[in-house]
């Protein structure tokens, strides 16, 4: 028996409910599972023939739990395969998920891949990454993570990581995007990279306990607005820049004037440094 819809005799309401019915069939982005592992892992193919990267199997069903290990390569059908990502939202809202193991291969972390899983503490991002997410460990409740050379830290990657005490960030890494860090009340402890180029606007927002004294080195170009805003217990600046100097975006070191926080300048720099609005605003001002 055939059905036929004609759309003009549908209501709104009609047409809503039928639209949101075709999507629910829509949700599972699975090209296959595999089960031969201490965990069933759902997984997509992607352009290269030998190379999948592990996904949800359904955006309204979070099913990983627990400890999961992602294994470096899978099998399927008699064929060989290298997981080589961990894919957008594919462990989104697993509310249950406490640790994962990612294997060596892992290249890339999407877009909200570890959003939300409240009760995740900890993992070890692989030697190899080199793609962190836009909000990919947002909200989660790791309390250390150590940074490999990805080109850049998107934005929103760990923001509301409310347990997070400590930040190791690999000297290469160039970007730090905005609101990065931001609403890590305990965060302690974070370096900034010897590359770092540019830091997002409130990438450190909020975190109040963040360390007395921190080094942004001579590669800095733009620290964005309200990058260290409510870094309360930050005393100490140390800038390198002598050719060129960072440009700071309004409040970066937040909204009280003047800064109540040390900077320390290279010798014979102090000058250059006082012509520049944001940092003339430092209640101290010494060359080092």
């Amino acid at each position: 028996m055939k059905i036929f819809i004609t759309m003009r005799k549908l209501s709104i309401k009609q047409l809503v409910t039928l639209i949101a019915t075709m999507v629910s069939f829509s949700v599972n982005a699975y090209d296959f599972k595999d089960v031969s592992g201490v965990d069933t892992i759902y997984y997509n193919k992607t352009s290269v023939p030998n190379i999948v990267f592990v996904t949800y199997k359904s955006l309204d069903e979070p099913v990983y739990a627990g400890e999961i290990v992602v294994p470096q390569y899978i099998t399927i059908d008699g064929k060989k395969y290298i997981v080589g990502g961990i894919g957008e939202n594919a462990f989104k809202n697993c509310t249950a998920l406490t640790s994962v193991k990612l294997p060596i291969g892992i290249e890339y972390i999407e877009a909200d891949a570890f959003r939300n899983c409240v009760t995740l503490t900890e993992i070890k991002l692989p030697e190899y990454l080199r793609k962190l997410g836009y909000y990919a460990f947002g909200n989660t409740s790791l309390k250390e993570v150590e940074i490999p050379a990805v080109k850049e830290i998107e934005g929103m990657a760990f923001k509301g990581c409310k347990s997070l005490q400590k930040v190791v960030m690999h000297d290469s890494i160039k970007v730090v995007g905005d609101y990065a860090f931001m609403d890590c009340i305990n965060l302690k402890t974070a370096n900034i990279p010897l590359a770092l180029e540019r830091l997002g606007r409130s990438a450190f927002f909020n975190c109040f306990v963040l360390g007395e004294e921190l080094t942004i080195s001579h590669k800095a170009k733009l620290i964005g607005l309200y990058a260290f805003g409510n870094c309360h217990n930050l005393k100490v600046v140390r800038c390198d820049g002598t050719a060129y100097i960072p440009y700071c975006e309004k409040g970066a070191f937040g909204d009280v004037y003047p800064i109540d926080k040390k900077l320390i300048v290279p010798p014979g720099t102090k000058n250059a440094y006082m012509r520049l609005q944001e940092w003339k605003d430092f209640s101290s001002v010494v060359e080092e």
